[in-house]
């Protein structure tokens, strides 16, 4: 409890092995950070994903303000689950590889950045997935995300961003086909491809984009299937597609939905499930919008 000299306490909640324990070397400087902004950090290491959930959950029932997340996608995400529906707040310290959700939020990577931005932010109301119950602050895909994901996790010698890239490269050179049976927006459809994302950011993968167009608090979640189609032409059309010429791909299907059942055909094996980077389920599902169920600190006057 702080008082009237003191500077008031932030809880931040860290995941101490997010890249390979790298975000330890990000404690000092965001003590640094926190304290030049008039705050205190109050770190709490979370043992599981669970745990952050529940760490976040109690500080907001004891009345935080606000809660910061210093680690990737997938601890944002957690702590996300803990406060939505709450008036707690959740700030972020970059602290993963991809950082994707801060990009779509104008949040900056730099520590210093963006401590002032928990301090002297504006709160705003965004929407989010709700995976049978687990909640997704970013993207729900499967098929090619998923190996993306896959390939990106097994090399070591890659970097941030460009383990990514890499990940597409090796995805698309190996294509894996998926069937799925979707129910989008009350309409039975069949699906044969490469990819169906559900967007709510719209962002991945370090930068790049699975829905260009994709807003945080339109209540709408972006439906992008990617179909079986010569590889060098889908790359053609995902290039026009992320450039936002909605017109020009053929072998792109765009739609808009509020809630997706998400199924494989009689007979075809389950399809994981990859939630925010990481792999959270296995077919059926079904996937809804929340929307403007979470607070998060942004940057003052900003909107993305």
């Amino acid at each position: 409890m702080s008082t009237a000299s003191s500077p008031p306490s932030v809880p931040v909640i860290l995941n101490p092995s997010a890249r390979n324990g790298a975000v330890a070397k990000r404690i000092e400087p965001l003590q640094t950070a926190f304290a030049a902004n008039g705050m205190e950090a109050v770190l709490v290491e979370s043992t599981s994903e669970q745990n952050a959930s529940d760490l976040a959950a109690g500080f907001a029932a004891r009345g935080a303000p606000i809660v910061v997340s210093l680690g990737g996608d997938g601890l944002v995400r957690a702590i996300a689950a803990g406060l939505v529906g709450t008036s707690t707040s959740m700030g972020i310290i970059a602290g993963g590889r991809g950082n994707d959700f801060i990009g779509k939020l104008g949040i900056p990577k730099d520590i210093a950045a963006a401590a002032a931005v928990v301090a002297n932010g504006r709160d705003r109301s965004i929407d989010v997935l709700d995976l049978d119950g687990k909640i997704c602050v970013g993207n729900v895909s499967l098929g090619l995300d998923s190996a993306v994901q896959e390939y990106a996790d097994s090399v070591r010698r890659i970097k941030g961003h460009w383990v990514y890239l890499y990940g597409v490269v090796r995805a698309i050179a190996q294509p894996r086909r998926i069937d799925l049976t979707l129910t989008i927006a009350g309409e039975r459809v069949s699906f044969r491809g490469l990819s169906a994302g559900f967007a709510n950011s719209g962002r991945y993968g370090g930068g790049l984009k699975l829905s260009p167009e994709a807003k945080l608090d339109d209540g709408l979640i972006d439906v992008v299937l990617l179909k079986d189609a010569f590889l060098p032409k889908l790359g053609a059309e995902l290039v026009s597609f992320t450039l936002g010429k909605h017109n020009l791909h053929p072998n792109i299907h765009f739609s808009h939905a509020r809630e997706i059942h998400i199924a494989t055909p009689k007979g075809a094996p389950p399809v994981e499930i990859v939630a925010d980077g990481d792999a959270v389920a296995r077919t059926p599902a079904t996937v809804k919008i929340r929307p403007e169920s979470l607070k998060v600190r942004v940057p003052a006057g900003q909107e993305q």
